[in-house]
């Protein structure tokens, strides 16, 4: 079977982390001088190297020192998505990150713990680096994968920086790993809480006091909007979060006021109000993803030179091959530059890489704004839907119930106005 069908699917690292999980109880997998993990500890686990020394050696040398991967599937399966590590990080965090990472259209992954034969000497299959089995299965592979650690950056390793310039070079697409963001909705439901309580508290004051101007509805309006803007250029996550939870306040009362007294539970200033909830909502996802995104860009460059010769190699001699390949082909420049990019940007896509050849280096341009993104498309179906609800008010005014068809030319879905309006809310669904 060749290199590029040594794979596994997403499937088999659920099933492996749990087989994990369930040795690490059992007291089959446990704590070493090198790796004196937590049995307790559900987040990180064992290292990689403990979980190859204690669960894949044994297993695959009872399956005929076959790898993980033809172990399961031995027919091989086509690799879509390579996976670069360094070993050194726990098997949870590992497989957790490359879950919530995996590319949509990516079916089978290259991970060398699990795809390479782990009870062979596979040295004579590494001494061309071109020609080793990461090389070809990630030749083949439309998607890598780069998973940070805590402990050290994954590009002072002279096989992952390696990789990471062949992926580059190739024009693949290339995403950093990231865990699951906990916490997210309990903190969404509490703005949203938040908002909603501040919504009667207003509404009941409206009832106090009357309704308050258009004017001031409108100024507050704004400064919830500037206060999802200035969150998103914002990086101290203190300061973000107070201006999340202004801008939840503020929005309650927008609806509050809105459904209050004298307001106009019909009108789209409604609906555009519920939007501005939403949004101070997942401007706090926002926060909570920025400071991810700032943890692993720091893990990515912990210990990295910024030159290919201080990568290090747990295999003195595959460290020479590589130096020496990337030294006759003129590459280790490159090399630099390559890694370089994926630092600052985050992420590389062909289309990246031609507009980073023009215009320089993008700054984490992997990283897009939730709350943004929702707003836009809260009022954009709201503001249609609200508009749709209320097509028809002449027959409410005019007290006579058929009076819309005589006033407006027809029925509604006889008019082109009301198909337009049917087919932007359609159009927001399935763009969503």
């Amino acid at each position: 079977v060749a290199p590029n069908r040594w794979c596994v699917t997403r499937q088999d690292l659920i099933e492996f982390r749990c087989l994990v999980k369930k040795h690490v109880a059992e007291g089959r997998i446990a704590p070493t001088e090198l790796d004196p993990f937590d049995p307790n500890d559900a987040d990180v686990g064992p290292c990689v190297h403990t979980i190859t020394k204690q669960l894949i050696v044994p297993v695959t040398e009872k399956a005929g020192n076959t790898s993980w991967a033809l172990m399961l599937h031995p027919d091989g399966l086509e690799c879509d998505l390579f996976v670069t590590h360094c070993w050194l990080e726990g098997i949870y965090e590992f497989i957790d990150k490359v879950l919530n990472s995996w590319p949509r259209g990516a079916r089978h992954a290259y991970c060398c713990m699990l795809s390479n034969p782990q009870n062979l000497d596979i040295g004579d299959l590494l001494s061309i680096p071109r020609e080793s089995p990461f090389a070809l299965a990630l030749m083949s592979a439309r998607y890598m994968l780069v998973v940070p650690n805590r402990k050290c950056s994954i590009y002072s390793r002279i096989w992952c920086t390696y990789e990471a310039f062949i992926a580059y070079s190739e024009s693949k697409f290339i995403f950093v790993a990231t865990p699951p963001l906990k916490g997210a909705l309990r903190r969404v439901c509490l703005l949203l809480a938040l908002s909603f309580v501040t919504a009667i508290a207003s509404s009941f004051l409206c009832s106090l006091s009357g309704p308050i101007p258009n004017l001031a509805l409108r100024l507050i309006v704004d400064f919830v909007l500037f206060c999802v803007m200035l969150q998103s250029f914002l990086r101290p996550p203190r300061a973000m979060q107070v201006v999340t939870h202004v801008a939840a306040v503020f929005g309650g009362m927008c609806v509050g006021y809105i459904c209050g007294p004298g307001g106009d539970t019909g009108s789209v200033e409604l609906w555009n109000a519920i939007a501005l909830c939403v949004t101070a909502a997942m401007a706090e996802v926002d926060r909570l993803w920025s400071r991810q995104s700032a943890e692993e860009a720091c893990n990515l460059r912990r210990e990295y030179t910024g030159d290919l010769r201080d990568a290090k190699s747990s295999v003195e001699s595959d460290r020479e091959n590589i130096l020496c390949e990337l030294e006759l082909f003129g590459q280790e420049q490159r090399v630099n530059l390559a890694i370089e990019v994926l630092l600052t940007s985050g992420m590389s896509t062909p289309t990246l890489q031609a507009a980073a050849e023009t215009v320089g280096l993008l700054e984490q341009v992997g990283y897009w704004n939730l709350s943004i993104t929702s707003m836009i498309w809260v009022a954009w179906f709201a503001s249609s839907l609200g508009e749709l609800a209320n097509y028809d008010n002449t027959s409410l005014q005019s007290g006579y119930p058929y009076a819309w068809i005589d006033a407006m030319g027809g029925p509604p879905f006889v008019r082109w106005q009301f198909w337009v309006l049917v087919f932007s809310c359609l159009q927001a669904l399935v763009w969503l």
